[in-house]
């Protein structure tokens, strides 16, 4: 099925606002008794604890100074991942989550957050329903039943087209919100450049100077850059024997960027199905560049070998800091861009069969 594109987030519902000097929030976790709560934001993509609280028979309670505006942070807990989105504004929270059950979250208070929860209820309600959606495509898959898999994805499609059409309303209601921001942004990777321009669009200046607003402008002008009908850009890279080379230097008459990581599970599940590709149509004409986004060369060239890539490779061994990650915008992978013989971008993120039938028709 394809990727929700969506402004995703973590369980949350309904708000009331209290202006007041700085913020309380009152917390309770479902199903845990005692531990350490923190309440966390990000500079420079560093964090930054803003708060600590313990656990106490699942209570917790922050408080902080007064804020000059809204800012967006994170509830978490020691020894987990990830944590709960929250929009700090002066005034007073409550927050109930679980350890269990992520929908049934809950954040009110602040207008801020009440704007996130709207955002968010349309997600949710989205993801509850993908779960059963997900199961029959799984069923109708083994079963192969091209009839039902295509009805399920039609269903799922518009599903998604309800929810982004409820979104867009959303923004334009509130154009000047710090949140309208903060979603669009928050989904840059789920959708294509002509849909995040028209959401862009309907920011006000004020919303568009923010620092997501920001970050989506330098986006846009990134994605810009690596538009299909662009010229790819360069970059330099290294081999796992040491060996330097330019991405433009490699001839082919269709070439294959594959942004992956040995860490990543989609991308290592993906690879049987390139190496098949691979296979097919490199006496053709076909060429393809393995960009990793490993930190580690072992586990890199490891999984090279275990999954049997039998094409160029390269890394700086930067992780998502890697230059090449960096010049085209590459946000989640696998990311893929394929090229023509003048390495002119002609698709993006095609897997499977639509990535093989564009290859074919490329090298008639």
């Amino acid at each position: 099925m394809k990727k929700l594109i969506l402004s995703m987030a973590a369980g949350v519902i309904l708000c009331a606002c209290n202006n007041q000097n700085g913020y309380k929030i009152t917390g309770n976790f479902e199903g845990m008794q005692d531990g350490n709560a923190y309440l966390i934001t990000f500079n420079d993509n560093k964090v930054d604890t803003l708060a600590t609280a313990d656990i106490r028979g699942g209570n917790f309670e922050f408080t902080g100074n007064n804020l000059d505006g809204t800012k967006y942070a994170m509830i978490t807990i020691a020894g987990q991942r990830g944590g709960m989105p929250i929009f700090l504004e002066n005034g007073n929270f409550t927050a109930k989550l679980s350890m269990t059950d992520p929908f049934s979250n809950k954040i009110e208070g602040g207008l801020a957050q009440n704007l996130f929860n709207q955002f968010n209820e349309i997600s949710m309600g989205v993801m509850k329903q993908q779960q059963g959606l997900q199961q029959a495509y799984m069923n109708a898959q083994q079963a192969q039943d091209q009839a039902k898999m295509d009805s399920v994805e039609n269903v799922f499609n518009q599903l998604v087209a309800d929810a982004q059409a409820q979104e867009l309303e959303l923004i334009k209601a509130n154009p000047d919100a710090y949140v309208s921001s903060f979603m669009i942004a928050n989904s840059l990777q789920q959708m294509e450049l002509d849909q995040i321009k028209e959401r862009f669009a309907l920011l006000s200046e004020t919303a568009k100077a923010n620092e997501w607003g920001q970050q989506v402008a330098k986006a846009i002008e990134q994605m810009e850059k690596t538009a299909i009908g662009q010229v790819a850009p360069d970059f330099t890279l290294t081999d796992p024997e040491g060996n330097s080379f330019n991405m433009h230097d490699v001839k082919a008459k269709v070439k294959l960027i594959d942004f992956w990581a040995s860490w990543c599970g989609p991308c290592r599940g993906e690879n049987p199905n390139v190496v098949a590709i691979y296979k097919e149509y490199h006496d053709k004409g076909l060429e393809i560049i393995g960009v990793s986004l490993d930190n580690d060369k072992d586990a890199w060239t490891k999984a090279i070998k275990d999954d049997g890539l039998i094409w160029k490779h390269g890394s700086d061994l930067q992780g998502w800091q890697a230059a090449p990650a960096k010049l085209y915008g590459v946000r989640a992978i696998p990311a893929t861009f394929l090229l023509d013989e003048n390495n002119k971008i002609v698709a993006k993120n095609l897997r499977g069969d639509a990535l093989k039938e564009k290859i074919a028709e490329m090298l008639k």
